[in-house]
């Protein structure tokens, strides 16, 4: 497979940035609507997962050239952003949708190929959320509630 151009690459990315930046506002919101205290600091963790995973995008991006100005970057102010966030309760139902979309765009990007050091941090970021979507599915399981 030959190595994608600097444009594909960077939009790949992007929208690995764009959907982190979604399920951290998702775990977030639902957050705020969980009272178990287990299950909502379960969801902080994974926005702060989301977080993290952004940053290192950011840098990936700026690897190759491309700076997203403001705090955070893109995803945060961004037209997308305001049209993708979540609204009303947030289910884990919903969350759960929402990684099994973050995993879709991880395998494409992944399955064109990234330059570098950026393909290795997309591959561990790519298997840290399988875990946490395949976590996430067992904690519907035994949870009563949709939270």
């Amino acid at each position: 497979m030959s190595a994608p151009s600097s444009a594909q690459a960077t939009a790949a990315l992007t929208d690995l940035l764009l959907a982190c930046a979604e399920g951290e506002r998702g775990f977030h919101a639902a957050a705020e609507g969980i009272e178990d205290p287990t299950l909502r600091q379960l969801c902080e963790t994974y926005a702060e997962q989301r977080a993290a995973f952004r940053l290192e995008l950011l840098d990936e991006l700026a690897e190759l050239g491309e700076c997203f100005g403001g705090p955070g970057g893109l995803g945060w102010g961004s037209p997308h952003s305001a049209s993708s966030a979540p609204e009303g309760v947030v289910t884990l139902s919903d969350l759960a949708e929402r990684d099994l979309q973050a995993e879709s765009t991880y395998r494409r990007a992944l399955g064109q190929g990234l330059p570098g050091h950026a393909s290795e941090t997309v591959e561990r970021q790519h298997r840290q959320l399988s875990d946490a979507a395949k976590h996430l599915s067992l904690v519907q399981q035994v949870w009563p509630q949709d939270a």
